[in-house]
């Protein structure tokens, strides 16, 4: 008896930088790991080829990033259903949200979150209208969502265009390993620091934790601190809080005590991790949250915003605010830097919630998934 026969588009990869990035990449990387797996993949287009393209990736011509959004739209709707027939597919399987209006047998997407609709002035407004209408059409027929958390799921199904859409969730795995970290006598930075990963988008909140900051270093004892931002501008104009970051840190005299990486390479970002005094998440949106994971992989104490998603995935292990504003912040990194017993205690629970997002157990969970959408 033949396998059943899953499509997975990863055109998208050409563009990801973050979630769903990690998404696809920890995919196919167990995809290649498992070959007597109950499924028969096709992963369209190649893989490796795909991963290593930076033709479209990162701060990219206005040209470039319209040419892409035309070749996604022509391949999401023509390619993708011509490639279901070809191959045969039982199920095609999108993990960039958006999946064809028609194509051979099931359809599945990904919904990472609910950023188009809770902050819908972030997006150009026809390209939204456009995007959306494409999206819930494609899921009308033979169509069923995955998401990462049960908050996502709850967001979605408060939609009514989701009302009727099975959604089922299932947690992605960490992209990062503490396993391959370089030791402490080789950190990149010789003072003591705290540290965020991630897009500089408004969203993250990091104008509250710039602030915060700048209260605590100005204590006697704590002169010595610095802020790392990993991370590249916002991928569109409305999204982008690059601007107003630098000039606020400019304003409050903390040029040479914040430091702006962009983009860091695997090795680099781990010693970033490695060597840090805590990790500081204080999103005030997030569907998921993969760097606090990837804090907890490398046994990093970490503190987080009062947000659904974030408290889901942190599990209890993590130092929560008690209100997301810049004085709370504030008084939870002051603890952290203070209380080396904390930070130890918050470290191990970091490692053991950890386990809860392994990659094999990600790869176990959308297998089951998928033979449960297969079977009806």
């Amino acid at each position: 008896m033949s396998k059943p026969k899953v499509l997975i588009d990863v055109y998208y990869l050409y563009v990801a930088q973050t979630g769903i990035r990690t998404y696809m990449v920890t995919l196919c990387e167990e995809i290649f790991k498992n070959p007597k797996s109950d499924f028969e993949y096709v992963i369209s287009p190649d893989f490796q080829k795909v991963k290593q393209n930076h033709c479209f990736r990162g701060k990219t011509a206005k040209w470039k990033n319209i040419l892409f959004q035309l070749l996604y739209f022509l391949r999401k709707q023509f390619t993708l259903p011509f490639l279901s027939y070809y191959h045969k597919a039982d199920l095609v399987f999108s993990p960039d949200i958006l999946s064809p209006i028609w194509s051979r047998g099931k359809k599945v997407s990904v919904l990472h979150d609910t950023f188009f609709w809770d902050n819908p002035d972030h997006y150009q407004r026809l390209w939204l209208k456009y995007y959306l209408y494409f999206l819930e059409k494609g899921l009308r027929k033979n169509g069923e969502i995955i998401t990462i958390t049960q908050f996502s799921k709850t967001r979605l199904q408060e939609l009514p265009a989701f009302k009727s859409i099975p959604i089922r969730v299932v947690y992605p795995a960490s992209g990062l390993s503490g396993g391959t970290v370089a030791s402490k006598e080789n950190s990149v930075i010789s003072s003591r620091y705290l540290l965020h990963v991630g897009v500089l988008e408004k969203r993250k909140n990091l104008g509250m934790l710039i602030t915060a900051f700048d209260k605590l270093v100005r204590m006697k004892g704590y002169e010595d601190l610095r802020l790392i931002l990993v991370g590249q501008r916002g991928p569109r104009e409305t999204l982008d809080d690059y601007d107003y970051l630098t000039a606020l840190v400019a304003s409050l005299g903390l040029t040479d005590r914040v430091d702006f990486t962009g983009y860091v390479a695997q090795e680099k970002l781990a010693n970033y991790f490695q060597n840090a005094l805590g990790y500081v998440f204080p999103s005030a949106n997030e569907g998921f949250g993969l760097p606090v994971l990837e804090a907890f992989s490398f046994g990093l104490p970490v503190i987080i915003s009062k947000q659904g998603a974030l408290m889901e995935v942190a599990g209890g292990a993590a130092l929560v605010l008690e209100k997301n504003d810049s004085e709370a912040l504030f008084q939870s990194m002051k603890l952290l830097v203070d209380d080396i017993e904390l930070r130890k205690e918050l470290g191990e629970k970091g490692r053991i919630r950890l386990k809860e997002f392994s990659t094999e157990k990600f790869f176990l969970s959308l297998e089951q998934a998928f033979k449960e959408i297969l079977n009806g």
